[in-house]
């Protein structure tokens, strides 16, 4: 018996982890094109906008169709539609599956073109509801805000296009093609890179009442629109090699997908709903702070952060959840909780330099890239992008932890653990953030880690422990590398002073190249002394067995 459950999980965690390891591969690759070209696109609209009111007015606009998105069908689907889909191709067979996955994928873009018109209409209550807290009405930011407006009617139709892209993407999931959505952002970036460069030739210092009603800001923002929707249209080839001929269109509001997703929808739905009421809180207190485009500062900075993360654990997550969601279906929780393990381990061993890297270097990093290296100053986005780094394994524990219990279907759980997070959040946002923007960066920090150990808590009570993942032989190795690295980063930064130009460059250089030096030698140092230790530990083994 003890042998034939060896075998077993031999091959549980064995055979699946080669496959896994060249999803991620592929995903990563992917998602590092996608994120590169997306850097490209801030770094653009940073040299186009700057950090002023008018670049404020944009990122605002630009953000809400991602909020509303959410709000009506983003979180939902994105938590329920790949474990309901693949429980219903297990449950009902292929045919019948595919009649319920029709009913959800209609209804769902029926939900969306409605919520698209709704978001119209209402475009100028969103943004005053966004800048209610900047007090005053000077003819500066009535001019402001009507450019929000008038961006966010223009980007409303993204809500729709993102729906359509999050449909496919879970379509396409579900048979374990990872690789197109993957890569289609690309095309997105492109586009808006495009529009920007052409914005900045016609626009070359543009402001908030040079631009208020002129078809420039017309095209900018139908210009923005058009990339999202051509990143859907780059899915339909995949799409037709897989499944899409198996849609119909109607909808059974008595299907039991639809039913699931009502069910479990409903507490996605108000974990979204707190999601966003907190980003709301952020982005109203920033906007209040005023100043030179703290609202833009917090976009850049999270941007940044967003790109290790994104490379590393969004190409993780993309490809176990569907994994997971079979685990779950067919209660093996002891796969279950080493695929989550496995998922921990690769994010983290990542995740940890690059986080102390940001730490050290997110100032400079800045400055290089959006500033026109120029450190004499503080930066904010410098500031927000060291801040969130410092953050950022617990933001990776929080998120690991609840893709397990999503795809367990725990959407109670995830609420009550979302719900937390976001009252700390708005808590500290008003008891800290209301005087820098530090001090607000620090309460997303605060709450996403102090939550990060409490999702472990949770997990454990459902049989699924991954606790010790924390402190295994490959994420202590990499946190010691990582903290030396970070010293030796530190000192050369330290030693040399120059704020500007090509000495500014050589100095963020020389620090990046020690740091990264310092990593890889304490890396193969302890993989060196681990290689002995194994040699005698299987030849202690085979005595053993003779």
């Amino acid at each position: 018996m003890v042998d034939s459950y060896n075998l077993a999980s031999s091959w549980t965690e064995n055979e699946p982890v080669s496959t896994h390891g060249s999803r991620v591969l592929s995903l990563a690759s992917g998602t590092l094109a996608s994120r590169f070209t997306g850097l490209l696109r801030v770094l653009v609209l940073a040299w186009v906008l700057g950090f002023t009111p008018l670049a404020d007015a944009f990122n605002l606009a630009n953000t809400v169709p991602n909020m509303v998105f959410d709000l009506v069908l983003g979180g939902v689907a994105a938590a329920t539609f790949i474990p309901v889909f693949v429980e219903r191709l297990a449950v009902d067979g292929e045919r019948k599956a595919w009649q319920s996955i029709s009913s959800v994928v209609n209804a769902s873009v029926a939900v969306l073109a409605i919520t698209s018109l709704l978001a119209w209409f209402l475009a100028p209550q969103i943004i005053q509801g966004f800048t209610s807290m900047q007090h005053g009405r000077s003819l500066h930011l009535t001019a402001q805000r009507e450019v929000a407006i008038q961006l966010l009617r223009w980007f409303v139709p993204q809500i729709f296009f993102y729906g359509l892209i999050g449909i496919s993407t879970a379509m396409l999931n579900i048979r374990s093609r990872f690789t197109a959505g993957a890569w289609t952002p690309v095309v997105n970036n492109v586009v808006c890179i495009g529009v920007l460069i052409w914005f900045h030739q016609v626009e070359p210092s543009p402001t908030v009442n040079s631009v208020i009603s002129t078809q420039h800001l017309l095209y900018l923002g139908v210009g923005t629109t058009f990339g999202v929707a051509l990143q859907f249209l780059f899915l339909l080839p995949s799409l037709a090699r897989t499944d899409l001929f198996r849609l119909r269109l109607r909808i059974d509001f008595a299907d039991p997908a639809l039913a699931a997703i009502r069910r479990l929808g409903a507490w996605t739905l108000a974990v979204v709903v707190a999601n966003q009421l907190s980003l709301y809180v952020v982005l109203a207190v920033a906007f209040s702070l005023g100043g030179s485009g703290p609202v833009s500062a917090y976009t850049y900075g999270w941007s940044f952060m967003q790109m290790p993360y994104a490379v590393v654990v969004v190409s993780v997550l993309a490809s176990l959840t569907p994994q997971l969601a079979r685990f779950a279906t067919g209660q093996d929780f002891v796969s279950f909780t080493t695929r989550l393990r496995f998922g921990l381990r690769q994010s983290l061993v990542i995740i940890i330099p690059c986080a102390l890297f940001l730490v050290v270097l997110g100032s400079p990093l800045v400055a290089l890239l959006l500033h026109h290296a120029d450190l004499r100053h503080p930066l904010l986005a410098g500031t927000v992008l060291r801040i969130l780094a410092a953050g950022l394994p617990g933001f990776t524990v929080f998120q690991l932890g609840i893709r397990g219990l999503q795809a367990m279907q725990r959407a109670r759980e995830v609420f009550v653990l979302y719900a937390i997070e976001n009252t700390l959040n708005v808590i500290l946002a008003f008891v800290i953030g209301r005087h820098s923007i530090a001090g607000l960066t620090g309460s997303v920090v605060i709450s996403y880690s102090a939550c990060a150990l409490l999702v472990l808590l949770v997990l454990a009570r459902h049989q699924v422990s991954i606790w010790s993942e924390l402190w295994s032989i490959h994420v202590r190795r990499s946190l010691l590398a990582s903290v030396l690295s970070l010293v030796s980063m530190t000192l050369v930064y330290s030693a040399m002073t120059a704020t500007v130009g090509i000495g500014l460059f050589e100095r963020f250089s020389a620090s990046l190249l020690c740091g990264l030096i310092t990593y890889l030698v304490v890396l193969l140092i302890g993989q060196s002394r681990q290689r002995p230790q194994s040699k005698e530990h299987r030849g202690a083994s085979t005595h053993h067995h003779r």
